[in-house]
C-alpha cells in the first residue's frame, strides 16, 4: 500500500491517487506522475500548459508518454518531480499534434528510443512498433482518427494522449486481447460534444469496465462533468500520481 504525506486516494480497484512526496518510488508494480496537463497543478512547483505528458515507472524503466507543447514547460516539470531527461528509458508518442510533440528537442539527445506512430522528424524514432518491450507496459496499435494515434496500456490503467479515435475504441483494442482496463487517463478528445454523445461514451465504459476516470486536455467541460458523477474521478493536474 502506498502512503503520502498529502493527500491519498485509495479506490475500490486497488488504484492509489496522491498529490506531494511520494517516499519510495519502489513500493508498488507501476507510477504513472503527469507532468503536463491543462490543469491546475497539484504541486505548487510545478506549472500547467496546453497538451500532455505523462511519465509511467516500474521500478526499472522510465516511460514518457508524450512529451507537452514546449521543452521548456517539460524540463521545469520534471526537474520539479525530482527527474533529469537523461532518467529516461523511452519516449512514446501518441500522436503528431504540437501540444503533444513540442517538448520533444528537451529528451530527444539524451534517449535512446522514441516510438511515434508516423514520422516526425527525428532520427532514433522507431515507427509504428507494435510492442513496447519494456516490463508490462503495452502499446496499443495505431488506431486511425485522424490523426494516427495510439495509447499505453499497463496493469489495468490505459493512458490516452488525446484519443482522437475515441476513447471507448482504445478500451475496446484492450478488452479484445483480455487486457482489463480499470482507469482511463489524459484527453478523451470530446470538447465540444454534447451531453448525449459523451453519455454515450460513459455508457459504453462502464459496460467495458471501466471503473475510474481522469480527463484532461481535450476532454471538455462536459465530459468532465458526468464523468465525476459516473466515476470515481482523478483531478489530472502535473504532479498526481497514481499506482497500480
Amino acid at each position: 500500500m502506498y502512503f503520502s504525506k498529502e493527500r491519498k486516494s485509495q479506490f475500490r480497484s486497488g488504484v492509489t491517487a496522491s498529490t506531494g512526496d511520494s517516499g519510495s518510488r519502489g513500493d508498488v508494480a507501476l507510477k504513472v506522475t503527469v507532468v503536463v496537463s491543462d490543469e491546475p497543478p497539484l504541486d505548487p512547483e510545478l506549472r500547467s500548459g496546453p497538451g500532455f505528458a505523462a511519465l509511467v515507472e516500474d521500478g526499472r524503466h522510465r516511460v514518457l508518454f508524450d512529451t507537452g507543447p514546449d521543452p521548456d514547460l517539460l524540463l521545469h516539470n520534471l526537474k520539479g518531480l525530482g527527474y533529469e531527461p537523461e532518467d529516461l528509458t523511452a519516449v512514446v508518442i501518441s500522436h503528431n499534434h504540437w501540444d503533444h510533440t513540442g517538448g520533444l528537442q528537451a529528451a530527444e539527445s539524451e534517449v535512446a528510443r522514441i516510438v511515434t506512430p508516423e514520422r516526425i522528424g527525428v532520427k532514433n524514432e522507431l515507427v509504428r512498433e507494435e510492442w513496447l518491450g519494456i516490463g508490462d507496459m503495452v502499446l496499443t496499435d495505431v488506431l486511425e482518427g485522424p490523426p494516427p494515434e495510439r495509447a499505453l496500456y499497463a496493469n489495468g490503467l490505459l493512458i490516452t494522449g488525446c484519443a482522437h479515435p475515441g476513447i471507448h475504441e482504445f478500451v475496446e483494442w484492450c478488452v479484445r486481447r483480455g487486457l482489463e482496463v480499470h482507469t482511463v487517463l489524459g484527453g478523451f478528445h470530446l470538447m465540444g460534444a454534447t451531453e448525449i454523445e459523451v453519455e454515450k461514451v460513459a455508457d459504453r465504459l462502464e459496460e467495458l469496465g471501466v471503473k475510474i476516470a481522469g480527463p484532461c486536455h481535450c476532454s471538455g467541460e462536459v465530459a468532465k462533468r458526468m464523468f465525476r458523477r459516473r466515476f470515481e474521478f482523478l483531478n489530472v493536474g502535473p504532479g498526481l500520481e497514481v499506482r497500480v
